[in-house]
């Protein structure tokens, strides 16, 4: 039974990597570094941190992650939409009155500034971000305090994200996973759930409720 659902932010309840990759592939290019796309989200889907250390490692001024840090606040928030789908089984999810939780690394302000915009705020009991204090996933501490918070049965909870890390902390709290695989990824761990699109969660959590 799955009553509640975690989510990571980037790349799994929203649609953020492209424009992001673009904005940081053209503030490289300003410093006259080319590389590839694919390289550059291989790097961020890690962290962000990690991609600009690895640049700088390879000579590139920081001033380049000034310039796309001040691209990114300019960016119109519809370049960054969520995922189809999201919405939707974010409400069927209140609708049965569970609750929406978001675990995620990026500051409090760019996240709340997607979720007003596309009118979604509402959907999420808490949103758990950088200036929460928590360690980096895949440290299961934020999860835990979570759970424990808002008396969240593990066994009914449903944590979805697209990259190994986001799993990792999420069964090392005890909840169950769900890889929201892009491109074809796969996780390295075993999980409950294998998507490939949000329109997959909600038939997940349709059936769900349906069999109580």
């Amino acid at each position: 039974m799955i009553e509640n659902l975690i989510w990571d932010f980037d790349g799994s309840l929203f649609n953020t990597y492209p424009a992001m990759v673009k904005l940081f592939k053209k503030a490289l290019l300003r410093k006259g570094y080319v590389t590839s796309e694919n390289e550059i989200l291989s790097l961020m889907k890690d962290t962000l941190g990690k991609a600009v250390d690895f640049y700088l490692d390879r000579g590139v001024d920081y001033d380049f992650y000034k310039d796309f840090k001040t691209s990114e606040e300019k960016l119109d928030p519809a370049e960054q939409p969520p995922f189809e789908g999201a919405r939707e089984v974010c409400s069927i999810v209140v609708r049965n009155g569970g609750k929406n939780l978001i675990i995620t690394h990026r500051s409090r302000k760019t996240a709340f500034k997607l979720l007003s915009y596309f009118e979604m705020t509402s959907l999420f009991s808490d949103i758990i971000t950088r200036e929460s204090g928590f360690k980096r996933k895949p440290d299961p501490d934020a999860f835990i305090y979570a759970i424990r918070n808002f008396r969240l049965d593990p066994r009914s909870t449903l944590s979805i994200g697209d990259r190994d890390l986001d799993v990792i902390a999420a069964r090392d709290a005890g909840t169950k996973t769900c890889f929201f695989s892009q491109n074809g990824t796969r996780p390295s761990i075993d999980v409950d759930f294998i998507i490939c699109d949000l329109v997959q969660l909600e038939e997940i959590v349709l059936k769900d409720s349906h069999s109580r």
